[in-house]
């Protein structure tokens, strides 16, 4: 395949879902930030914020990502 030791192989479906969950983390600290410069000291406003970071890094944190070695199948272990 022509990787260089450091290189890993992963699947597209894994890929596309680290992507996805990037960018929601990516833009819940965008809309946290903004939360945050408006909230001032209100806990309510803060406890907020703090909820939808945690909701949009949950999927980002829950995700593995298993490396693929030539010949693998592109079935995932314990899957049927």
């Amino acid at each position: 395949m022509g990787l260089a030791a450091d290189d890993v192989v992963i699947g597209r479906t894994q890929l596309d879902e680290l992507a996805s969950a990037l960018y929601c983390l990516q833009a819940a600290i965008e809309d946290v930030d903004r939360d945050l410069a408006d909230a001032g000291d209100d806990p309510r406003e803060l406890r907020l914020a703090l909820n939808w970071l945690m909701d949009n890094a949950r999927p980002a944190a829950a995700l593995w990502l298993e490396p693929r070695a030539a010949g693998d199948s592109a079935i995932p272990p314990g899957a049927s």
